[in-house]
């Protein structure tokens, strides 16, 4: 750790201790000032969530957490969850391989695997559903009450991988009262959109929400120079329906059904490609790129979950959630960037998961119990594909034109676990959780294939392999609640992410045999505290033990080049402080900032590809961001408004397995504006400005057999929406 890094963190220990002691005095004393004001009005409002299961106010949880209302995503040009790193601290989140498979990064701990059967650091929960694949997380976002960014590891009432975290999305959900929501905007490259949800009483028992978006996009800021065509186009669709029943007070049941499609073109790379020069005429063209074919995807999902509630007496509720999902990708691309057939990949994934989780909860004045046990079984079948006619002869296999591997893996996993929160004393709050987890997987039918004119053969006898692990992780904590609004948390917790097996190519078939699991305790001490009525300040400072950590890279060597694949590649350490603020300085003006500080290192390694002190990928050691509205008024019934946000992240490396100087980007700022009016309540229209500056930066890269590819974050892009809502 930095001299720096430790005057840095124990800068911010000491102001969370001032604050904690000067917090009750400033509240007591803006409490008086308002009363001789005459007022007591909370300007921020409130926010609740139920990140722990249960619903309470953002403020009162002892755990760092991120919270975006629906308004707050619509405000940032939110579209899907890889825009959800630009408004929160510490997060990086970006398409790993082109646009169609999802890393999320907290604080430096993430996986940057393609591979659909390898699961998320972060676990990604959609309405109370976990999803076991990135390949799943390329989803638009529609229709959202919130989304609650959990960071640290979640042990105890999440369990199974959950090293980094947990992010959870919240869909509006069925009301008494009937509300109309209407949204359609144009915007660059001749992109539009249609958005809408109906909800409301069917019955005195029955209430139902309807919601469906759709995006359309004709064109890109991309050109595909064998083709001449411009590449970017979106077609993508997804609706929900909901279904509440409540024929007793004490018992509900809601069931959500789902589906969604995109058919949109798949993003070209940016290639290097050191078997040819045919790229080198459109180098200093960044948005210029080569493929034999204009490059697709395919993805389709349908779901359905039903959630029961059953108050048994006023203190115990019983809460069942079963959930069912299925989803197919077929992503087609040119990885070697030019005309000639190196490496033109196709990416098919058939996906099915099926989970069942129970709880038991219990909640008193000075007790809240939840108890519970979790189910789940998914089955992942992939063929992966790699027409390279041009390529493998120069590797010494003349006469085939395509290589590519298949396997299927089928997972299933069983916990229990208990959560408690117990206030043993004024103010003080004991939190403890423990679950215990056993999983096994299967991973058959692996193998790599060879194909002349499409007759294949199998490169070795199909490898079937098995893994087992069992944990015990879970959390302590206590909580002191030193004023009204005033919360000093402190934290030591224990998460881990299992093992498994290799889903990529692979000449060598000792190389499927499984990786261990992953383990990671954080020590966190955090604040969170309304100053003022107008004012609202969190603030932490963690420690986290990280050791067999899974990083994924081009570790391993073949006929064809290096090949990526992940191991487990010793131990590392993550130090970081972080602080959000919103102020509401006068009527009408709205302030948000964020700030993330980390210091990542690996601190042993047993690979030979990764260097001891190599810091982790995808941690940019400081991210900010921030977001300034003002609304005012024109008249009794017309309002106007300006937003303006923007962030910053400093200097990152996508991949740290043999230390490339290809894999770093220097630090770079996004800014973005709105300006809008609103009418009589129901109506508005508004302009739309993203990446003002129009700011060149790169979101990832890859070193593949025919050198190094490159993808670029969006161009300056605006429009215009309007909406209605009643």
């Amino acid at each position: 750790m930095t001299k720096t890094h430790i005057r840095n963190s124990s800068f911010l220990a000491i102001a969370i201790c001032y604050l904690a002691c000067a917090s009750p005095a400033l509240a007591q004393n803006t409490t008086t000032d308002q009363t001789e004001a005459g007022g007591t009005e909370d300007m921020l409002g409130e926010i609740v969530v139920t990140a722990q299961r249960r619903e309470q106010r953002a403020d009162d949880v002892g755990v760092t957490i991120n919270v975006l209302t629906g308004s707050d995503l619509k405000a940032a040009g939110t579209q899907s969850i890889v825009d959800l790193a630009a408004i929160t601290p510490n997060v990086q989140i970006k398409n790993v391989l082109a646009n169609s498979v999802v890393n999320v990064s907290i604080r430096g701990i993430g996986l940057n695997d393609y591979a659909a059967n390898n699961n998320p650091a972060a676990g990604m929960y959609v309405d109370n559903v976990y999803l076991v694949s990135p390949a799943m997380l390329s989803f638009g976002l529609f229709d959202v009450d919130r989304v609650e960014v959990l960071k640290g590891p979640q042990g105890d009432l999440y369990g199974r991988n959950t090293t980094a975290g947990a992010v959870n999305i919240i869909s509006r959900k069925p009301s008494d009262n009937t509300d109309v929501m209407l949204e359609a905007g144009y915007g660059s490259y001749d992109s539009w959109h249609i958005e809408g949800a109906v909800g409301g009483a069917l019955t005195s028992t029955l209430k139902a929400r309807f919601a469906l978006q759709t995006v359309q996009q004709e064109s890109g800021p991309q050109t595909n120079y064998v083709t001449g065509n411009r590449i970017g186009k979106v077609d993508r669709t997804n609706g929900r329906l909901q279904l509440q029943w409540e024929p007793s007070d004490s018992f509900d049941l809601l069931l959500n059904l789902h589906k969604g499609y995109d058919r949109s073109d798949v993003t070209l790379y940016k290639a290097d490609n050191i078997l040819t020069t045919e790229e080198d005429a459109f180098a200093g063209q960044p948005r210029v790129s080569g493929a034999g074919i204009d490059p697709y995807m395919e993805l389709e999902s349908t779901g359905a979950s039903l959630t029961a509630n059953w108050s048994v007496s006023p203190q115990i509720t019983l809460t069942s959630i079963s959930a069912y999902e299925h989803f197919t990708r077929l992503h087609v691309e040119d990885t070697d960037g030019t005309s000639l057939a190196y490496l033109d990949s196709t990416y098919d994934n058939n996906i099915n998961q099926y989970s069942q989780e129970l709880r038991l909860a219990y909640q008193r004045d000075d007790l809240n119990l939840i108890g519970g046990l979790f189910y789940s079984h998914d089955k992942v079948e992939t063929r992966d594909t790699f027409f390279s006619p041009d390529l493998l002869p120069l590797f010494g296999l003349p006469g085939l034109d395509t290589i590519g591997n298949t396997y299927r893996q089928r997972t299933d996993a069983y916990a229990a676990f208990m959560h408690a929160e117990w206030t043993f004393a004024d103010n003080l709050t004991l939190i403890g959780g423990l679950r215990y987890t056993e999983e096994d997987k299967t991973f058959d039918q692996a193998t790599t294939f060879l194909c002349t004119a499409g007759a294949c053969s199998d490169l070795f006898a199909p490898v079937s392999n098995d893994y087992s692990t069992s944990n015990m992780s879970g959390k302590i904590g206590l909580n002191y609640q030193a004023g009204d609004r005033t919360l000093i948390y402190a934290s030591i917790s224990r998460g881990f992410k299992s093992g498994g097996f290799q889903g990529q190519l692979t000449f060598d078939p000792t190389v499927l045999q499984p990786f261990g699991d992953e383990k990671l305790t954080a020590y966190e001490l955090g604040l969170k505290t309304r100053l003022f009525p107008n004012f609202q300040l969190n603030a932490a400072i963690f420690n986290y033990d990280y050791s067999d950590a899974q990083i994924y890279g081009p570790l391993f060597d073949s006929p064809v080049g290096v090949l990526f694949g992940i191991a487990n590649v010793g131990d590392a350490r993550v130090t970081g402080i972080e602080a959000d603020a919103r102020w509401s300085p006068v009527d009408g003006l709205d302030l948000r900032f964020g700030a993330g500080l980390i210091d990542t290192e690996v601190t042993k390694s047993v690979v030979a590809g990764v260097a001891e002190g190599s810091v982790l990928p995808n941690s940019p050691r400081l991210t900010l961001n921030g977001r300034m509205k003002y609304e005012w008024s024109l008249s009794d019934r017309t309002m106007a408004d300006i937003t303006l946000s923007g962030n910053y992240q400093s200097r990152v490396r996508f991949d740290i397995v043999r230390s490339p100087a290809e894999a770093v980007e220097g630090g770079y700022v996004l800014a973005n504006g709105e300006v809008g009016i609103s009418f009589a309540d129901h109506w508005r229209a508004s302009v739309w400005v993203k990446n003002i500056f129009d700011r060149l930066y790169r979101t990832q890269t890859l070193n593949t057999s025919i050198g190094w590819t490159e993808q670029y974050g969006a161009p300056r892009t605006g429009g215009i929406n309007i909406s209605y809502t009643f």
